[in-house]
């Protein structure tokens, strides 16, 4: 007698579930299945990451400064980043994959564009609060920074994990942003 049947979402979930597991200890080399899987698992992996792209809700109006909204946007998706060190490097594996395949290209830069944009409502409230500081830049400008910020934190991780120093970097990108005399708050938990 069958067991019951598991719908079709739940199971694509599984399959997608066990084929990260695979593809995070083998590599991709270690998935031997059709070129499908791989796409699937790249939509996957980016719907469940920090470049997914959520849109950084605006704090009450008074609550926080612009730059500390947005300095508060970058030190969240830098700590997740850093708890997952595996994910990176898949997603680099991915990378690498995207240079000779179009549709993972597709997919990975789809990501990135929307990744950059959930920075853009607080980089639009940096650049109104300081309209003299950010004159010659825009909030594209200044979302794009952020987004390659984490991108470069990223690349750091994975690459150089013993001279990256996650405190130091965002430290750096505090006084960048405020100015070079404040005190960030960001350490590691």
């Amino acid at each position: 007698m069958p067991g019951r049947k598991v719908p079709e979402a739940a199971r694509r979930d599984e399959i997608l579930r066990a084929a990260y597991r695979v593809a995070a200890r083998d590599r991709l080399g270690g998935l031997t299945v059709r070129a499908g899987l791989l796409v699937d698992l790249l939509d996957w992996m980016l719907a469940h990451t920090i470049v997914a792209g959520e849109l950084h809700r605006r704090p009450p109006d008074g609550e926080v400064a612009p730059e500390q909204w947005l300095l508060g946007l970058v030190e969240r998706d830098l700590r997740h980043l850093l708890a997952q060190r595996e994910r990176i490097e898949l997603f680099y594996d991915y990378w690498v994959l995207g240079t000779r395949h179009p549709v993972i290209r597709r997919l990975i830069r789809r990501a990135l564009h929307r990744y950059r944009e959930s920075f853009r409502p607080a980089a639009e409230a940096v650049c109104a609060a300081y309209p003299l500081r950010f004159a010659a830049l825009s909030a594209d400008d200044l979302a794009g920074v952020c987004a390659a910020f984490i991108e470069g934190c990223a690349t750091q991780t994975v690459l150089d994990p013993d001279r990256f120093d996650a405190v130091r970097a965002m430290a750096t990108l505090h006084a960048l942003v405020i100015d070079p005399a404040s005190v960030p708050r960001f350490t590691r938990s």
